[in-house]
C-alpha cells in the first residue's frame, strides 16, 4: 500500500513538474514572441519576410470555417492573398490573459511546445474597425534544427 501511494505522488509530482509553464518563464516569453511575429507583424502588419524560418515546410493548419491549409507554401499563399491582398483590412488581437504554454520533453529534453489562447478578428470598413469574431486556437510549435516552427494549428469554434 505504501508502495502504492508514493508512486501515485511521484506520478503527481511529474504532472505539476511539467504543467503549463508561468508568463514570467523564458518559454512563455518565447512563445509570445513567436506568436508576435506570426500575428502583430505577418497576419496584421502583412509583413512576411520572417513566414520562412517560423513556419514548418509541412505545416497543418485546421480551421473551423476554412478548412484545411497544408504546407508552408499554401499557408504563405493564404495570408498574402486572403488577408493582406483582399479589400477589407483584417488584424487579430490575442485576448490578454487566455495564452497558455506546455512544455513536451522526451527524456528531459525540451523538443516542443503547446501553445494555446483565444483571439480576436476585426475588419476594417467604413472608416473604422469593426469587430469580428472569436476563437480559439492551439499551435503545436515544434524545434527543427535548432529553430522553433509552428508545424500544427488549430483554430476553432469561431463565433
Amino acid at each position: 500500500m505504501r508502495k502504492i501511494r508514493f508512486l501515485l505522488i511521484l506520478g503527481l509530482f511529474s504532472q505539476i513538474s511539467y504543467a503549463q509553464v508561468k508568463p514570467t518563464d523564458d518559454l512563455y516569453k518565447t512563445a509570445k514572441k513567436l506568436d508576435s511575429l506570426i500575428f502583430d507583424i505577418g497576419f496584421n502588419k502583412c509583413d512576411l519576410s520572417h513566414y520562412n524560418s517560423i513556419v514548418s515546410n509541412d505545416l497543418e493548419f485546421y480551421h473551423d470555417k476554412g478548412g484545411i491549409t497544408d504546407g508552408k507554401e499554401a499557408f504563405i499563399a493564404s495570408i498574402k492573398n486572403n488577408i493582406c491582398g483582399g479589400p477589407n483590412k483584417v488584424k487579430r488581437e490575442l485576448i490578454p490573459g487566455s495564452m497558455k504554454v506546455y512544455p513536451l520533453y522526451n527524456k528531459d529534453k525540451l523538443y516542443a511546445f503547446i501553445q494555446e489562447g483565444v483571439h480576436e478578428f476585426f475588419e476594417f470598413y467604413g472608416g473604422k474597425w469593426h469587430k469580428g469574431s472569436r476563437a480559439k486556437f492551439t499551435i503545436l510549435w515544434m524545434s527543427e534544427d535548432n529553430q522553433w516552427k509552428m508545424k500544427r494549428v488549430l483554430s476553432y469554434d469561431h463565433q
